[in-house]
């Protein structure tokens, strides 16, 4: 499943495979840090996508664990070092690609 290799590209740091899941003109409206106060991830279009998360991986510890996976969305785990985020995550799919993810705490 994409959401399943979204998950293992983020936990090897490849932001380029986990930008590669993604349709050209993509949007991502990524709020799971919410509880942490931090801003939303908003993006659009795979490039920038790209950068965004070559950015945050980059720059941060980061690693989740998949909870319960549904065919378009998944419960999950972040961590950003020692902090726990719990998250719900709801693709939309267009050729076998994510073209629209949101992401929000659970």
């Amino acid at each position: 499943m994409v959401l399943e290799q979204y998950v293992a590209h983020l936990n090897k740091g490849d932001y380029e495979g986990m930008a590669n899941l993604f349709t050209e003109n993509c949007r991502v409206d990524d709020g799971a840090a919410r509880t942490v106060n931090a801003p939303d991830l908003v993006v659009q279009g795979r490039e920038n996508l790209k950068e965004a998360f070559k950015i945050a991986l980059e720059g941060s510890e980061i690693r989740a664990e998949v909870v319960k996976l549904n065919a378009n969305s998944m419960e999950y785990n972040a961590y950003l070092g020692d902090i726990k985020l719990e998250c719900i995550g709801c693709a939309t799919f267009k050729d076998g690609l994510i073209d629209e993810y949101i992401v929000r705490p659970r």
